[in-house]
C-alpha cells in the first residue's frame, strides 16, 4: 500500500515578513543617505593662482574637514576638482606650481611636508613624495614655500634649526635635487635666468636650476 506523501511544511511569516522587508529597505536607504551626506564638499576659497587671462587654479578648504580641494577653472567653468591633504600655503604665500603637463601641490599630511603631482588635463595623480625625509617634522617659520619657472618647482622646507631647498620636475612630479641651507630663516625667494635664489640672513644665495649647485657668493648681487 502506498502511503500518501506528506505535504510540504509552509513557513508562516505573518506580519514578520513585511517588517523584515521594510527594515531592510530602511537600512539600505540609510546607507545611501550616509554616502551622499558624507561626500566631501568644497568650502571657502583659500587662494586663487592665475595661469593666464582665462584660466586659474583655485584652492578651497574642505567643508567640515581638514583636507583641501584644488580646482582648474577656465572661463568661469570648473574643468576638474581634486581632493588633496591639507594645503600648505595661504593667500600671498603660494604652495602650488604648474606647467602645461602638471600641477604640483604642496600639502601637509601626518605633520610632514609632501607634494602631490596632478595631471593638468584631468587631475589624475602623477605621483608624490615626502619632502625632507632626513629631518624631523618641519615647522612654519614664515619662509617662502614654493617658487617656480613652470618647468620646475622649487620647494623650501623649514625646521627649527634647518632649511632645505628641493628642485622638482614639473613634467612628471619627480624630485631632481636637494640642498641643505642651514638654520637661518629665509625672507624671500624667486627664480630668474636659470637660477633659483633665496635671501637668507640678508644675503642672496643662488643655485643652478638643473643641478642645485650653488654659485659663489661674490657673484650674487
Amino acid at each position: 500500500m502506498t502511503l500518501p506523501s506528506k505535504p510540504p511544511t509552509k513557513t508562516r511569516l505573518g506580519w514578520l515578513g513585511p517588517v523584515i522587508v521594510v527594515f531592510g529597505l530602511a537600512i539600505g536607504g540609510f546607507g545611501v543617505w550616509f554616502v551622499v551626506t558624507q561626500k566631501p564638499k568644497a568650502g571657502a576659497v583659500i587662494d586663487e593662482i592665475p595661469i593666464d587671462a582665462t584660466a586659474k587654479l583655485v584652492v578651497r578648504d574642505e567643508a567640515g574637514g581638514d583636507r583641501s580641494f584644488v580646482e582648474l577653472v577656465v572661463d568661469g567653468d570648473i574643468k576638474w576638482q581634486a581632493l588633496v591633504p591639507t594645503y600648505a600655503g595661504r593667500k600671498g604665500r603660494p604652495a602650488i606650481a604648474w606647467s602645461t603637463q602638471a600641477v604640483l601641490v604642496r600639502v601637509v599630511r601626518n605633520q610632514r611636508a609632501e607634494v602631490f603631482a596632478l595631471n593638468m588635463k584631468d587631475a589624475s595623480k602623477l605621483g608624490g613624495f615626502r619632502l625632507a625625509p632626513n629631518h624631523d617634522a618641519p615647522i612654519d617659520d614664515g619662509s617662502p614655500i614654493t617658487v617656480t619657472d613652470h618647468f620646475r618647482s622649487y620647494e623650501i622646507i623649514s625646521g627649527p634649526d634647518w632649511h632645505q631647498l628641493v628642485g622638482i620636475d614639473l613634467q612628471n612630479g619627480k624630485g631632481l635635487w636637494r640642498v641643505e641651507l642651514g638654520p637661518t630663516p629665509l625672507t624671500a625667494a624667486g627664480v630668474e635666468g636659470g637660477e633659483v635664489w633665496v635671501v637668507q640672513g640678508g644675503a642672496k644665495r643662488k643655485f643652478l636650476v638643473f643641478t642645485g649647485a650653488e654659485k659663489p657668493q661674490f657673484n650674487n648681487k
